[in-house]
């Protein structure tokens, strides 16, 4: 477990499991291996020597001086998941590493998702038996309402625009996005709402003091971010409109999984240029190894630096 400050804001890791080199390989097309060696700054934490981006999943706990926010529910247990087999059916400790990092479920008072897909929001829930419960009893699951109600429709079987191609990269998916959308919500979703424990909000809403959602689409039509703010300090969780440090070098770039790739590509772009060269603490969702830096101009692009303070204090 890693924590940093934003301010009188603790953020800290928690991690579910480091994705498989070579699971995410033709996610983003333009990463070949050569492509990738090309980008002398992802190695060792973002990339192999054989040229394989590496990822993660994992989840931030947002401490604030009056709230604790859990950010990204990765993919959650026993969960089925057949857009992307080998992360369905698990049984990793993360509720342990919750605990080991000083949060037991009943802490948490929010619950965010930056969108919807099934690796953000799957601890949810917890299966109890034979049925699903909500796994933080005293949270408010809080979703931007665009997003709730695209999946939503997704769910119902409305026309997707959500791309098929991001199954393809998977052996063995079901790319059928209607059929993992209902999956996700019976399993995930389905039984906050049912315990009345879910909240939709307004595009770029406060949560909680120091704690907002931030408009970052492309990757899904409501995409957000999610923005922290304490004592004159800034910090950003990205969810996937950054999936890997490599777009970063290489903004254009954009990944198969995303809803509108055009989209995606302008939203990182300006977001780079707005933000590169100032003290903005970015939090890697699927960022592996050290996943908090600033970015920083390098030459024509941009550059990803690991976080270089200390872990902070608990």
């Amino acid at each position: 477990m890693t924590s940093w400050r934003v301010g009188d804001i603790k953020v800290s890791q928690i991690v579910e499991m480091p994705v498989e080199p070579g699971e995410l390989d033709g996610l983003i097309e333009e990463a070949t291996p050569e492509a990738v060696r090309s980008v002398e700054w992802l190695y060792p934490d973002y990339a192999n020597e054989a040229g394989q981006t590496l990822w993660s999943l994992h989840a931030y706990v947002v401490e604030t001086p009056t709230h604790r926010v859990l950010v990204d529910a990765c993919c959650g247990n026993h969960k089925n998941l057949p857009l992307i087999p080998n992360w369905g059916g698990l049984d990793t400790p993360f509720l342990e590493r919750l605990a080991a990092a000083g949060y037991q479920p009943e802490d948490i008072d929010f619950v965010l998702a930056t969108h919807l897909h099934l690796d953000h929001v799957g601890w949810n829930t917890v299966l109890d038996g034979d049925k699903w419960r909500p796994t933080f009893p005293n949270a408010r699951y809080t979703y931007v309402r665009d997003e709730f109600e695209y999946h939503s429709g997704l769910r119902e079987g409305v026309a997707a625009t959500d791309d098929l191609a991001h199954a393809v990269v998977y052996q063995g998916a079901n790319p059928d996005i209607h059929s993992q959308t209902r999956l996700v919500f019976a399993e995930s979703i389905q039984p906050c709402v049912d315990a009345g424990l879910v909240d939709l909000v307004d595009a770029n809403h406060e949560v909680t003091p120091g704690v907002r959602y931030t408009a970052t689409p492309g990757h899904t039509t409501g995409h957000h971010s999610v923005t922290l703010e304490s004592q004159g300090q800034v910090g950003l969780v990205t969810g996937d409109f950054i999936h890997h440090p490599i777009q970063i070098a290489h903004p254009a770039w954009s990944s198969r999984g995303d809803t509108d790739r055009a989209l995606s590509a302008e939203t990182r772009t300006g977001f780079l240029r707005a933000v590169a060269g100032s003290d903005m603490l970015v939090f890697g969702t699927h960022f592996s190894g050290r996943s908090a830096g600033r970015i920083v101009l390098d030459g024509d692009a941009y550059r990803f630096v690991p976080a270089v303070t200390p872990p902070a204090e608990s």
